[in-house]
């Protein structure tokens, strides 16, 4: 099974987890990216997510977005959903995200 089989859901928990192994509850903020590709619509998917408040960047087929945001599942959650929703939008794939590991 690729990544691609998985659903987000269960790849979210992955990386918490993951997160977790090294002492991080993800509820500290940080710099977290998230990972787009494909052929499709990336300068809509750009302006979308500037107003939403991310930073944005990429070339031709590839645009990540980043911002500074806890990780936990409560915080993430509705997140997550929202970068979906912005692939089928868009015609992207959404490829997921990557943080920082922060432990206090």
């Amino acid at each position: 099974m690729s990544d691609a089989d998985v659903p987000h859901e269960e790849r979210d928990a992955m990386v918490r987890a993951s997160l977790a192994a090294h002492g991080d509850t993800g509820v500290t903020p940080r710099h977290t990216l998230f990972y787009f590709y494909g052929d499709g619509a990336h300068d809509d998917l750009n302006e979308v997510a500037r107003r939403a408040g991310f930073l944005t960047r990429g070339q031709d087929d590839c645009t990540i977005l980043e911002t500074t945001m806890a990780v936990d599942e409560a915080s993430f959650a509705a997140v997550s959903t929202m970068m979906q929703s912005w692939a089928a939008a868009f015609q992207l794939d959404y490829d997921g995200w990557e943080c920082a590991v922060v432990t206090n």
